[in-house]
């Protein structure tokens, strides 16, 4: 079943805990991103920067191959999209999963990831664009008026909430466990504020979480080689 980032509330919030393994001491994991042709590039960079910074003080790096896709080519449900052999999926488009039953609950998601068997997570994660856009443009009280914003405003703001909630669903990825946590990066709800804040800080991985993803990145067969 897929886990889903709710935009509603909160999705992540610890504080750091311990000292943080050196970046270095880790192997790096490959990461496929394919996204729709009409999602600017700039924006990805964003969001992909975000997920950086959420991971860096845990030691773990991620090289990311990008593939933008045809016009419309991942427009609609993308599961499926192929990723070089052994290497995580992300996918970045509009496809809108549960929004339409989520949104009489004010809740959409904003990114899932599919689980085969309950420790066993698939080797691709979903993050919807239209889904975060609908969600940044009900939280004006929170950002301001859209409208009077420049589009690098714009991307800064949608880049922070998508790189936090595809941070968590990785998160589910590395741990390899659909579970939340009650604060952190693995929190299962954040507020509007925590998403397109500057402060990253609700964000934090704790050291109980660092440990077991380390242990699992040093497992070979979950780091994916060029």
């Amino acid at each position: 079943m897929p886990i889903a980032t709710s935009l509603a509330a909160v999705v992540f919030a610890s504080s750091l805990a311990g000292a943080a393994p050196a970046a270095t001491s880790l192997p790096p994991i490959v990461i496929d991103v394919n996204f729709a042709a009409d999602v600017p590039a700039t924006l990805i960079t964003r969001v992909l920067d975000e997920v950086d910074a959420v991971w860096r003080a845990s030691g773990v790096t991620v090289a990311w191959n990008r593939h933008p896709a045809a016009p419309a080519s991942i427009a609609a449900p993308a599961w499926g999209v192929p990723a070089s052999c052994g290497t995580l999926g992300v996918v970045i488009g509009h496809n809108r999963g549960a929004a339409a039953a989520a949104e009489r609950q004010s809740q959409m998601p904003l990114g899932w990831i599919v689980f085969d068997e309950p420790d066993s997570p698939a080797h691709e994660i979903y993050l919807s664009y239209d889904n975060a856009v609908a969600y940044m443009t009900g939280a004006r009280a929170v950002v301001g008026v859209i409208e009077q914003m420049t589009v690098a405003e714009r991307e800064i703001k949608l880049g922070r909430a998508m790189g936090r909630a595809l941070a968590h669903e990785l998160g589910h990825y590395l741990l390899a466990s659909k579970a939340h946590s009650s604060s952190g990066l693995m929190q299962a709800v954040h507020t509007a504020s925590n998403f397109f804040g500057y402060e990253r800080s609700d964000f934090a991985i704790d050291a109980a979480q660092r440990q077991a993803v380390a242990e699992r990145l040093r497992d070979q067969r979950l780091v994916a080689s060029r």
